[in-house]
Protein backbone atom coordinates (compact mmCIF):
# COMPACT_ATOMS: atom_id res chain seq x y z
CA UNK A 1 0.00 0.00 0.00
CA UNK A 2 1.50 3.60 -1.13
CA UNK A 3 1.30 7.02 0.95
CA UNK A 4 -1.51 9.51 -0.58
CA UNK A 5 0.88 12.02 -2.18
CA UNK A 6 -0.93 14.58 -2.67
CA UNK A 7 -3.38 17.75 -0.87
CA UNK A 8 -6.58 17.22 -1.00
CA UNK A 9 -9.70 15.42 1.25
CA UNK A 10 -10.31 12.14 1.21
CA UNK A 11 -13.05 9.82 2.35
CA UNK A 12 -12.18 6.21 4.11
CA UNK A 13 -11.44 3.98 6.46
CA UNK A 14 -9.53 3.02 9.60
CA UNK A 15 -8.76 -0.34 10.04
CA UNK A 16 -6.51 0.26 13.03
CA UNK A 17 -6.28 2.90 15.65
CA UNK A 18 -4.98 3.82 18.86
CA UNK A 19 -4.70 5.76 21.87
CA UNK A 20 -1.28 7.36 23.18
CA UNK A 21 0.48 10.34 24.30
CA UNK A 22 1.77 13.25 21.54
CA UNK A 23 5.39 14.01 22.07
CA UNK A 24 4.32 17.15 24.54
CA UNK A 25 2.95 14.79 26.92
CA UNK A 26 -0.82 15.16 25.58
CA UNK A 27 -3.26 12.50 24.36
CA UNK A 28 -3.64 11.89 20.82
CA UNK A 29 -5.80 9.82 18.64
CA UNK A 30 -3.54 7.71 15.85
CA UNK A 31 -5.51 6.67 12.83
CA UNK A 32 -3.97 4.72 10.28
CA UNK A 33 -6.14 6.29 7.05
CA UNK A 34 -7.07 4.49 4.59
CA UNK A 35 -8.63 6.04 1.24
CA UNK A 36 -11.27 5.19 -0.72
CA UNK A 37 -12.48 8.43 -2.53
CA UNK A 38 -10.59 11.81 -3.65
CA UNK A 39 -12.74 14.86 -4.00
CA UNK A 40 -11.72 16.22 -7.07
CA UNK A 41 -12.49 20.15 -7.42
CA UNK A 42 -12.74 20.54 -10.71
CA UNK A 43 -15.81 18.25 -10.85
CA UNK A 44 -16.94 19.13 -7.45
CA UNK A 45 -17.37 15.37 -6.79
CA UNK A 46 -15.71 12.27 -5.33
CA UNK A 47 -13.74 9.94 -7.59
CA UNK A 48 -13.29 6.36 -6.66
CA UNK A 49 -9.29 5.77 -5.88
CA UNK A 50 -8.02 2.24 -7.65
CA UNK A 51 -4.99 2.33 -5.38
CA UNK A 52 -4.38 1.56 -2.51
CA UNK A 53 -3.72 4.76 -0.89
CA UNK A 54 -3.14 5.66 2.89
CA UNK A 55 -2.18 8.24 5.62
CA UNK A 56 -1.43 8.03 9.30
CA UNK A 57 -2.91 10.82 11.37
CA UNK A 58 -1.95 11.94 14.86
CA UNK A 59 -4.84 14.18 16.12
CA UNK A 60 -3.68 15.52 20.03
CA UNK A 61 -6.98 15.98 22.03
CA UNK A 62 -6.33 18.19 24.91
CA UNK A 63 -3.93 21.04 25.61
CA UNK A 64 -1.77 22.58 28.11
CA UNK A 65 -5.03 23.47 30.04
CA UNK A 66 -6.57 20.20 30.44
CA UNK A 67 -9.27 21.11 27.93
CA UNK A 68 -10.12 19.82 25.07
CA UNK A 69 -8.74 20.38 21.64
CA UNK A 70 -11.14 21.01 18.22
CA UNK A 71 -9.61 17.93 17.50
CA UNK A 72 -11.40 15.87 20.12
CA UNK A 73 -14.74 17.51 19.30
CA UNK A 74 -14.19 16.04 15.48
CA UNK A 75 -13.47 12.67 16.92
CA UNK A 76 -16.84 12.62 18.68
CA UNK A 77 -18.72 13.83 15.45
CA UNK A 78 -16.97 11.02 13.32
CA UNK A 79 -16.77 8.35 15.02
CA UNK A 80 -19.76 8.92 17.59
CA UNK A 81 -17.20 8.82 20.91
CA UNK A 82 -18.71 10.53 24.18
CA UNK A 83 -16.25 11.77 25.20
CA UNK A 84 -15.63 10.22 28.64
CA UNK A 85 -13.02 7.55 28.46
CA UNK A 86 -9.55 7.56 26.32
CA UNK A 87 -9.85 3.80 27.13
CA UNK A 88 -13.38 3.59 25.77
CA UNK A 89 -12.01 5.40 22.16
CA UNK A 90 -8.77 2.80 22.40
CA UNK A 91 -11.44 0.02 22.24
CA UNK A 92 -14.32 1.46 19.98
CA UNK A 93 -14.30 -0.84 16.89
CA UNK A 94 -14.18 2.36 14.13
CA UNK A 95 -12.80 0.05 11.30
CA UNK A 96 -16.45 0.43 9.39
CA UNK A 97 -16.93 3.89 9.71
CA UNK A 98 -16.38 5.90 7.11
CA UNK A 99 -14.93 9.77 7.62
CA UNK A 100 -13.31 12.82 5.91
CA UNK A 101 -10.24 13.62 6.10
CA UNK A 102 -7.71 16.40 4.74
CA UNK A 103 -4.50 16.14 4.00
CA UNK A 104 -2.14 19.05 4.19
CA UNK A 105 1.62 19.70 3.96
CA UNK A 106 3.41 20.48 6.85
CA UNK A 107 6.90 22.09 7.39
CA UNK A 108 9.23 21.35 10.09
CA UNK A 109 13.03 22.29 10.49
CA UNK A 110 13.33 22.40 6.32
CA UNK A 111 11.38 19.39 6.06
CA UNK A 112 7.84 19.49 4.31
CA UNK A 113 5.55 16.09 4.48
CA UNK A 114 2.21 15.29 4.10
CA UNK A 115 -0.18 15.64 7.01
CA UNK A 116 -3.76 14.47 8.27
CA UNK A 117 -5.04 17.87 9.75
CA UNK A 118 -8.51 17.20 9.78
CA UNK A 119 -11.08 14.68 9.68
CA UNK A 120 -15.19 15.11 9.76
CA UNK A 121 -17.97 12.87 9.29
CA UNK A 122 -18.18 11.45 5.65
CA UNK A 123 -20.89 14.06 5.17
CA UNK A 124 -18.93 16.97 5.97
CA UNK A 125 -18.27 19.57 3.45
CA UNK A 126 -15.24 18.59 1.23
CA UNK A 127 -14.06 22.40 0.46
CA UNK A 128 -13.84 23.63 4.51
CA UNK A 129 -11.46 26.27 4.51
CA UNK A 130 -9.28 27.24 7.16
CA UNK A 131 -10.94 29.88 9.04
CA UNK A 132 -9.48 32.95 10.91
CA UNK A 133 -10.66 35.14 13.34
CA UNK A 134 -11.77 38.92 12.55
CA UNK A 135 -9.04 41.73 13.02
CA UNK A 136 -10.47 42.77 16.44
CA UNK A 137 -10.73 39.35 18.08
CA UNK A 138 -7.05 38.58 17.01
CA UNK A 139 -5.88 41.94 18.72
CA UNK A 140 -8.03 40.43 21.61
CA UNK A 141 -6.15 37.12 21.31
CA UNK A 142 -2.66 39.05 21.19
CA UNK A 143 -3.74 40.75 24.17
CA UNK A 144 -4.48 37.80 26.19
CA UNK A 145 -1.06 36.00 25.33
CA UNK A 146 1.03 39.08 25.86
CA UNK A 147 1.95 38.96 21.85
CA UNK A 148 3.06 42.75 19.84
CA UNK A 149 1.10 44.92 18.52
CA UNK A 150 0.52 45.15 15.19
CA UNK A 151 -0.29 48.31 13.32
CA UNK A 152 -0.86 49.12 9.51
CA UNK A 153 2.30 50.12 7.92
CA UNK A 154 2.65 53.46 6.06
CA UNK A 155 5.29 54.49 3.88
CA UNK A 156 6.47 57.47 5.06
CA UNK A 157 8.03 59.86 2.64
CA UNK A 158 11.84 60.73 2.42
CA UNK A 159 13.27 64.02 2.92
CA UNK A 160 13.91 65.81 0.10
CA UNK A 161 16.35 68.99 0.11
CA UNK A 162 17.90 70.83 2.12
CA UNK A 163 17.12 70.60 5.87
CA UNK A 164 15.15 73.76 7.40
CA UNK A 165 17.47 75.84 9.96
CA UNK A 166 15.37 76.67 12.87
CA UNK A 167 15.16 80.12 13.68
CA UNK A 168 16.25 81.87 16.78
CA UNK A 169 14.03 81.21 19.37
CA UNK A 170 11.72 84.24 20.11
CA UNK A 171 11.50 82.77 24.17
CA UNK A 172 11.85 85.49 26.96
CA UNK A 173 14.97 84.93 29.19
CA UNK A 174 14.57 85.04 32.93
CA UNK A 175 15.79 88.02 34.71
CA UNK A 176 17.75 87.25 37.10
CA UNK A 177 14.73 88.76 39.98
CA UNK A 178 12.35 86.01 37.70
CA UNK A 179 14.36 83.72 38.43
CA UNK A 180 14.63 83.82 42.27
CA UNK A 181 10.95 84.49 42.77
CA UNK A 182 10.41 81.20 41.01
CA UNK A 183 12.83 79.58 42.92
CA UNK A 184 11.35 81.03 46.26
CA UNK A 185 7.70 79.93 45.10
CA UNK A 186 9.15 76.14 44.43
CA UNK A 187 10.54 76.17 47.46
CA UNK A 188 7.75 77.47 49.13
CA UNK A 189 5.63 75.20 47.24
CA UNK A 190 7.44 72.12 48.09
CA UNK A 191 7.43 72.63 51.75
CA UNK A 192 4.08 72.73 52.00
CA UNK A 193 3.59 69.73 50.09
CA UNK A 194 6.05 67.74 52.83
CA UNK A 195 4.52 69.23 55.70
CA UNK A 196 0.86 68.03 54.76
CA UNK A 197 -0.74 64.87 54.97
CA UNK A 198 0.58 61.67 53.83
CA UNK A 199 -0.43 60.50 49.94
CA UNK A 200 -2.73 57.71 50.67
CA UNK A 201 -1.81 54.40 49.19
CA UNK A 202 -3.77 52.27 47.27
CA UNK A 203 -3.03 48.38 47.76
CA UNK A 204 -3.05 46.31 44.80
CA UNK A 205 -5.25 44.14 45.68
CA UNK A 206 -8.40 44.42 48.46
CA UNK A 207 -7.60 42.03 51.26
CA UNK A 208 -10.93 41.20 51.17
CA UNK A 209 -10.67 39.37 47.89
CA UNK A 210 -10.29 35.61 47.67
CA UNK A 211 -11.00 32.90 45.03
CA UNK A 212 -9.66 30.64 42.45
CA UNK A 213 -10.40 31.19 38.44
CA UNK A 214 -8.62 30.00 35.40
CA UNK A 215 -6.47 32.41 32.46
CA UNK A 216 -9.51 32.45 30.04
CA UNK A 217 -11.97 32.63 32.91
CA UNK A 218 -10.23 36.06 34.17
CA UNK A 219 -9.70 37.23 30.68
CA UNK A 220 -13.28 36.92 29.96
CA UNK A 221 -14.44 38.58 33.34
CA UNK A 222 -12.54 41.81 32.63
CA UNK A 223 -13.63 41.96 28.82
CA UNK A 224 -16.87 41.35 29.46
CA UNK A 225 -16.95 43.82 32.47
CA UNK A 226 -14.69 46.31 31.55
CA UNK A 227 -15.58 48.15 28.05
CA UNK A 228 -13.39 48.90 25.61
CA UNK A 229 -14.25 52.63 26.14
CA UNK A 230 -12.86 51.98 29.05
CA UNK A 231 -9.71 50.13 28.70
CA UNK A 232 -8.64 49.96 25.24
CA UNK A 233 -7.52 46.77 23.50
CA UNK A 234 -3.81 47.91 24.14
CA UNK A 235 -4.01 49.22 27.43
CA UNK A 236 -6.11 46.15 28.96
CA UNK A 237 -2.84 44.72 27.17
CA UNK A 238 -0.45 46.65 29.22
CA UNK A 239 -2.72 46.13 32.36
CA UNK A 240 -2.72 42.30 32.31
CA UNK A 241 1.01 42.41 31.97
CA UNK A 242 1.53 44.20 35.06
CA UNK A 243 -0.77 42.58 36.74
CA UNK A 244 0.89 39.40 36.26
CA UNK A 245 4.09 40.83 37.27
CA UNK A 246 2.80 42.46 40.38
CA UNK A 247 1.49 39.23 41.51
CA UNK A 248 3.58 36.19 39.68
CA UNK A 249 6.82 38.42 40.57
CA UNK A 250 7.56 37.60 36.28
CA UNK A 251 5.15 36.85 33.34
CA UNK A 252 3.00 34.75 32.43
CA UNK A 253 5.14 31.22 32.33
CA UNK A 254 2.05 28.58 32.73
CA UNK A 255 2.74 28.19 36.13
CA UNK A 256 0.17 30.52 37.96
CA UNK A 257 -1.97 29.43 40.06
CA UNK A 258 -6.14 29.68 40.12
CA UNK A 259 -5.56 31.76 42.99
CA UNK A 260 -2.71 34.16 41.42
CA UNK A 261 -4.92 34.42 38.56
CA UNK A 262 -8.44 35.35 40.71
CA UNK A 263 -5.75 37.89 42.19
CA UNK A 264 -4.79 39.01 38.26
CA UNK A 265 -8.36 39.52 37.27
CA UNK A 266 -9.32 41.75 40.67
CA UNK A 267 -5.94 43.85 40.59
CA UNK A 268 -7.08 45.05 36.91
CA UNK A 269 -10.76 45.17 38.17
CA UNK A 270 -10.07 47.54 41.21
CA UNK A 271 -7.66 49.82 39.28
CA UNK A 272 -10.55 50.62 36.42
CA UNK A 273 -13.41 50.17 38.26
CA UNK A 274 -12.40 51.35 42.17
CA UNK A 275 -15.71 51.75 43.31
Amino acid sequence: MRLIKRVGTYLGFAPSHGVNQSSGGFPQLVLQCEATHYYDEEIGEYVEITEDTELRAYLVLYGKEQKPLRNCEQVKKAFEWDGQSFQALAEMDISNTRFLFRVEENTYEGNTTLQVSWIDKDDADPTRQVSSLDTKDLQNLDAKFGLAKVGKKTDKPKPTGKPTVPGASKKKKKTTTEAAEKKTETKTATEATASGPPAPVKTDVKEEDSGSTTRDDAWNYITEQIPEAALSVEDRAIAWSKAIETVHGGPDDDTLTGEEWYKVQQLIMNDVLPF
